[in-house]
């Protein structure tokens, strides 16, 4: 974990919400919830900012990045899952959450377990592809 080198502990700036869509049965009906997955913020970073300015389609403005966000190896975590991240809430900010859909999670791990820099983690893409109104 990141968090045992002391030069690092305050790395996870952000705090992230996990939903996913899981199938649920209801009698002999089946069906598919978002539900979070996590049960307290899970302490992130956000990196690698990638974004761009609005662009019009249609009748209507788009904003759309694409991003990396950092993690503890331990986090469960699957590409389509939706992300509500607020920047700077580890810190105590109340930002407003940013939405995002996670890619395909990287797991980089220490070369000596972790022993010596505490620097394993796991690497996630993201993709912000939102709607600009009111």
């Amino acid at each position: 974990m990141i968090f045992n080198n002391p030069i690092f502990s305050t790395w996870y700036t952000d705090i992230a919400d996990i939903y996913r869509v899981v199938s649920v049965k209801k009698g002999n009906v089946s069906s598919q919830e978002r539900k979070q997955i996590n049960s307290r913020p899970i302490p992130c970073r956000v990196y690698h900012l990638e974004k761009r300015g609005p662009s019009m389609k249609g009748n209507a403005a788009r904003e759309q990045s694409s991003e990396k966000m950092s993690c503890d190896l331990s986090v469960d975590i699957q590409a389509g899952d939706e992300l509500l991240i607020i920047r700077g809430g580890a810190l105590g900010h109340k930002n407003k959450p940013e939405r995002y859909f996670a890619g395909e999670p990287a797991d980089y791990y220490d070369p000596v377990g972790g022993a010596l820099t505490g620097l394993q983690h796991k690497e996630v893409g993201l993709l912000k592809d939102n709607i600009i109104g009111r």
